[in-house]
Parts: structure tokens; C-alpha cells; sequence
């Protein structure tokens, strides 16, 4: 190595390749990467985490008024349970950074900050990583670092006008951010539906694309529905226990992979969260359309809504009959008394609402949009990881919930790789723990040896 790498490594603290090669190295100092180190620690492997900005940094990119969509209580990590004083509170982007900031320094996880990750590539039976502060060499090697990388950009024909205003939701922070004039957002996920309510509560004109999303119900009879959720089991549920996937049905598994959550706020008025509510939002004065389906220069075309909004309030109905008779189910035989948390169900749960034609074809100009927020999600993006066949067409890992067909590679930390929650905040260590038998069969199998040169 030369001297300014191996200079850059000693200040850094990063093992170089000169030193012991690692048993393993986790790329990413997220939830999912400070949970595995923990464990790892507790297995006395030795091991870095390697972190391009700074320890949970990719929740600096979130607006400002963003929460978690998961109620305090059940947020836990290795040896963490939230015991804070707002158990039904939802958790804001500064609360999570602080929280793995300090998870990480009392469970002394060896982390290396502002170090990046150039390439990553076989050698001999374990891999060479080179990064920003010099060259480690490690026996496996943990992806952590997220699937949400790459900004995606409508997946239609997607061409505005140059003298429109174009944001990412990556990018997105607050309404005053935003030029004049009416805002459209296109993408129907949580971001899509927290945007648009925020610059509705901000005064701004809004126009909502939206996708085929129902809403999740965010209390029902006096507990959050994550607690009804949780305690049947289904937020850890692995993917492999699926009834559908246990019966073989052709696909089962690629569905539950991409199995979109329904839409649910960690924000609300009454400090307890809020269900989205499509009636809510047609009532405030969002304009909601059908999925764009081609926009050039200032012309938009957009499906008919209607359809849409008819199947997502039909799939809200049967969310909350289904955490209803969760609730029915458990007051029958405990010793509590129910509660009923009306307030808090969308309203097309209890009001018949047949919506009007939406319209079909929008000039941004003279409806007065003069900003685009695009809320269409991210690819997964590893251009640095240099090993073939692990990787499908959607740059998805192959293999089986996180372990890489290529010997010592494994994968954490993305949405239902393995359960639910894999990428959510409560997930408690448990995909983490689930790897630890595969990551201590690998280092078994072959011994641990001084890095070649």
C-alpha cells in the first residue's frame, strides 16, 4: 500500500492490509449494521463497520417533518428496548440519529467513520476492500448500507419542462424550499402521501399522482395497530412462512419481496400518529390523480383515479375489519377493558364515498404547478461491490434471506429481505441473528490467516 494510503489508514483506525486480515467487515453504520456488530462482538469476531458519512447519516435525508411510521415502544436494537418517556410517540429523523449514535458508543461498535468503500472484490477464500483510507482485507464481507441509494424517477415517460422546478423527495425538506405556484408530487408511497399532506398543511396548492397503495389503520381499540400486528405475529413474520409461500404458489416469494406497506403517518395532531386518509386529502383540497402515465414538457396524462381510490378504500375496510377482529379476539379473553379510538380511522372506513372523475390530462402551467416533487422511490445501488452472480437484473441480492450465493457475502438491512420489519427500526436484531449461524459457519470453515498481498 502506498504511504499516504497506509498514513491514512493508522489515522483512521481501519486495519490495513498489512495488518491481520478481518474475520469480517460490515459496509454501513445504519440499525441493521450496528445490530450485527453487536452481536458480532458479543461472538468475539473481529470485525469493522465501515460508514461513508457519519453513524445513522442517511436519516438526514428526510424532510422536517418526517416520523417514524412505528410508535416508539417497539423500536429495538441488540441489547436496546425504547424505554423513553413517549412510548406512543413516533421517533423524528434527529431522535434515530442520536439514539444509533449512542447504541453505538455504549456497545462499543468498531466503527469507521467518512470512510467509503471504492471496491470490493474476491481474493483467494476471503476479499480485498478498498476504501478511502487504505486497503483491508476480510474473510466476509456484510452489505449494510440500504437499498435506498439511487434516486428513481418516474417510470413513465418523464420529461418536464426546463423551467420547471424538479425535486426529489431525497431532497425534499419543507414547503418554503419550493418556488411559487402549485406543487404536483407524483408517487403514491408513505413519502408521496407525507409530502403532499405537508404542503397542504403549508397553504400550497397540491396535485397528487398517486399509486395503488391502501391505507394501514393507525389505531384501533386503544392500542397502536403495529401492537396488534406484533402481537399475532405478523411484523416479524419471515417471508418464508407466508401461508402462499409455504403452498408453493408460483411467484409467492417475489411478491412477498416486494410487498409494499400500506400507507400510515407517524404524524397527527393528537400526538399519536394519523391514518392517510384519501377522503381526508380530497376534503383538504389535494387534487388526487390516477398514476402518470406520460408527462412532456407541460403536458401530463394520468390514469382515470377512480379505480385506483375505489381499491384502496376497499383494501382499507379490510384492514380494519382484520386488526378489529385481532382486537374482538383478544378483549374476548383478556382482562382489559376495550376502548374504542375512532378518531384516528380513515374516513372512507366508515363513509360511503363514490369519487368524482379525476382529471385525466393536466397543463402544469395553467393549472399554476410550477414545482415537481417525485416521490418514486430509489434503486438499489452497490456499484462498488466487484463480485459477479450476486446480484439479479433489479440489482436485488440473490440468494437465500441475505446470504449471497458467493461464499462470505452476505446481505441486511433491506426491505423484507427476510421479515417485515428487516429494514424497519423495531426489528429488534432479529435478521441480524438469523445471519450469525451462516457468518460463523463461513469463518469456521476455513481459518484465519494473514492477508496475502
Amino acid at each position: 500500500m502506498p504511504a499516504n494510503d497506509e498514513s491514512k489508514a493508522a489515522e483512521s483506525g481501519i486495519r490495513s492490509e498489512h495488518s491481520s486480515k478481518l474475520d469480517a467487515l460490515i459496509i454501513g453504520a445504519g440499525h441493521s449494521g450496528l445490530s450485527l456488530s453487536s452481536l458480532l462482538t458479543e461472538a468475539g469476531v473481529r470485525h469493522q463497520v465501515l460508514e461513508a458519512e457519519t453513524i445513522g447519516s442517511s436519516w438526514t435525508r428526510r424532510w422536517d417533518s418526517f416520523r417514524l411510521t412505528t410508535p416508539n415502544f417497539l423500536t429495538a436494537l441488540p441489547g436496546y428496548q425504547y424505554d423513553g418517556t413517549d412510548p406512543t410517540g413516533f421517533a423524528t429523523a434527529p431522535d434515530v440519529i442520536d439514539m444509533l449514535t449512542d447504541y453505538a458508543r455504549r456497545r462499543q461498535v468498531p466503527v469507521v467513520e467518512g470512510c467509503t468503500a471504492h471496491r470490493v472484490f474476491a481474493v483467494g477464500d476471503g476479499y480485498r476492500v478498498i476504501t478511502s483510507h487504505g486497503t483491508l482485507e476480510t474473510r466476509c464481507v456484510v452489505v449494510a448500507s440500504g437499498e435506498y441509494r439511487r434516486p428513481r424517477w418516474p417510470r413513465a415517460f418523464f420529461s418536464p419542462a426546463p423551467e420547471l422546478e424538479v425535486v426529489h423527495s431525497s431532497d425534499y425538506r419543507r414547503p418554503a424550499q419550493l418556488g411559487p405556484g402549485a406543487v404536483l408530487v407524483i408517487g403514491g408511497g408513505q413519502s408521496g402521501a407525507q409530502i403532499a399532506q405537508d404542503l397542504r398543511t403549508a397553504g400550497r396548492e397540491v396535485y397528487w399522482s398517486m399509486a395503488d397503495r391502501f391505507s394501514h389503520i393507525r389505531r384501533v381499540r386503544g392500542r397502536d395497530s403495529m401492537h396488534w400486528w406484533d402481537m399475532q405475529g405478523l411484523l416479524h413474520r419471515h417471508v418464508s412462512e407466508r401461508p402462499d409461500v409455504i403452498a408453493g404458489v408460483p411467484g409467492a416469494l417475489q411478491k412477498a419481496r416486494t410487498a409494499e406497506f400500506p400507507l400510515v403517518s407517524g404524524t397527527g395532531a393528537l400526538g399519536m400518529g394519523s391514518s392517510i386518509s384519501l377522503l381526508s386529502m380530497h376534503r383538504e383540497g389535494i387534487v388526487l390523480l390516477g398514476r402518470l402515465e406520460h408527462l412532456e414538457g407541460h403536458i401530463a396524462h394520468f390514469r382515470d383515479a377512480r379505480p385506483q381510490i375505489r381499491e384502496a378504500v376497499a383494501g382499507t375496510r379490510a384492514e380494519y375489519k382484520h386488526l378489529n377482529d385481532m382486537a374482538d379476539a383478544h378483549y374476548a379473553s383478556a382482562a382489559e377493558t376495550p376502548t374504542d379510538d375512532a378518531r384516528y380511522l380513515p374516513e372512507e372506513v366508515y363513509l360511503d364515498w363514490e369519487p368524482d372523475a379525476s382529471p385525466r390530462c393536466i397543463r402544469l402551467d395553467a393549472a399554476g404547478i410550477g414545482t415537481i416533487v417525485a416521490a418514486t422511490g430509489f434503486d438499489a445501488q452497490w456499484p462498488w461491490l466487484e463480485v459477479p452472480g450476486v446480484l439479479d437484473p433489479n440489482g436485488y441480492p440473490l440468494g437465500d434471506y441475505g446470504r449471497s450465493p458467493q461464499p462470505g457475502l452476505f446481505f441486511i438491512g433491506m426491505y423484507n429481505l427476510q421479515r417485515p420489519s428487516s429494514n424497519f427500526l423495531c426489528n429488534g436484531g432479529r435478521d441480524a441473528a438469523e445471519l450469525m449461524p451462516s457468518i460463523l459457519r463461513h469463518l469456521a470453515a476455513a481459518p484465519s490467516h494473514n492477508a496475502v498481498a
